[in-house]
């Protein structure tokens, strides 16, 4: 879905992911690198292969929109646990394969915990609010004086309501005064069930489309 943010056109993609073409720059929020593994260190008997699965998606976003320039708005790394080769060199295949993409990472409330990433994977590592443009690239969604923010965190969600009663709790972009929340990457991140804002846009994400919900 094309949109007009801050006088510069962007796309909410259905891939999770907001698209700046002016600038060949890909946002996305809260990849959670290593939360599989992290879990299945304390024993928890969770799914495999989540990584990898993150990484193939990223690199069609990259490859299909001939990306210059990728920003992490958060939560890169899931926890210190993912620090290890088994989460780590899938990375830095994937990364190898898109050397040319310049990679930001603006820490998040999981990274300040997991750690910046190694210095190999040639990721930038800023703080927020981190200034690209008419935006502020954050982890947590706040105001910034005089620029749109773009964050994450929340890993947004709307639910649908059916006709027998049923309902279908789907990932979202919020869109409010000032701030676009993104809904969560990572493949084992799951989405909130807190509400939207009462003053925010809702645009659910499912079906390989993006659509405005009550729209």
């Amino acid at each position: 879905m094309k949109l007009l943010l801050a006088g510069e056109a962007v796309a909410l993609l259905a891939d999770k992911a907001l698209w700046w073409p002016a600038e060949r720059t890909l946002f996305i929020a809260d990849l959670h690198l290593g939360k599989a593994a992290s879990f299945r260190s304390l024993g928890q008997p969770v799914p495999s292969g989540t990584t990898q699965d993150n990484l193939d998606r990223l690199s069609a976003l990259v490859d299909g929109h001939g990306a210059g320039r990728l920003v992490f708005l958060g939560d890169f790394l899931h926890a210190a646990a993912a620090q290890q080769a088994g989460v780590l060199n899938p990375v830095r295949q994937w990364r190898a394969r898109h050397a040319g993409v310049r990679c930001v990472l603006v820490r998040g409330n999981h990274d300040s915990h997991a750690g910046d990433p190694p210095a190999d994977l040639q990721v930038d590592v800023v703080d927020e609010p981190h200034p690209l443009g008419p935006f502020a690239a954050c982890h947590h969604p706040q105001r910034v004086a005089e620029r749109l923010v773009l964050a994450g965190h929340l890993h947004p969600t709307v639910t649908l309501n059916g006709p027998a009663r049923d309902r279908q709790r789907l990932p979202a972009f919020w869109l409010a005064d000032g701030l676009l929340v993104l809904p969560s990457f990572g493949a084992f991140t799951g989405g909130s069930r807190q509400p939207p804002p009462a003053d925010a846009r809702s645009f659910a994400v499912g079906g390989g489309r993006v659509w405005s919900v009550g729209a």
